[in-house]
């Protein structure tokens, strides 16, 4: 990347691993796209209820070369739908799942492949 990682945690406190984490699956989608020019990651947590159950958003951008940035981030509703217990690590891995397939969907779009050939 020509720009260096930037990781921020609001409304609740940075974590180790977290940030850990979050370089890991960048690293990974540097791999699936290594046209990366930039990314940022922003872990907010919007809400709170009196027992601890609505989950953070994890928002990343990341910068391609002559595209829009790339946008990926979703909802708290979207993880208590989709967990029993969403927690900080379940959304990062469901933000990161999310960037890693559009990531592979503009890749074979660059390379004049599409969903059909496969």
């Amino acid at each position: 990347m020509q720009v260096p990682l930037e990781v921020a945690f609001h409304n609740l406190d940075s974590s180790d691993w977290a940030e850990r984490e979050i370089r890991n699956r960048v690293a990974d989608l540097e791999k699936i796209y290594d046209r990366l020019t930039s990314c940022r990651v922003r872990v907010d947590q919007r809400a709170n209820n009196s027992n601890g159950t609505i989950p953070p958003v994890v928002h990343i951008e990341l910068g391609l070369p002559g595209r829009p940035d790339l946008v990926v981030s979703h909802e708290p509703d979207h993880l208590m739908r989709k967990y029993q217990r969403p927690d900080l690590h379940k959304a990062i891995n469901e933000a990161f799942r999310i960037a890693e397939r559009r990531l592979v969907d503009i890749k074979q779009m660059r390379d004049g492949r599409t969903k059909e050939a496969h």
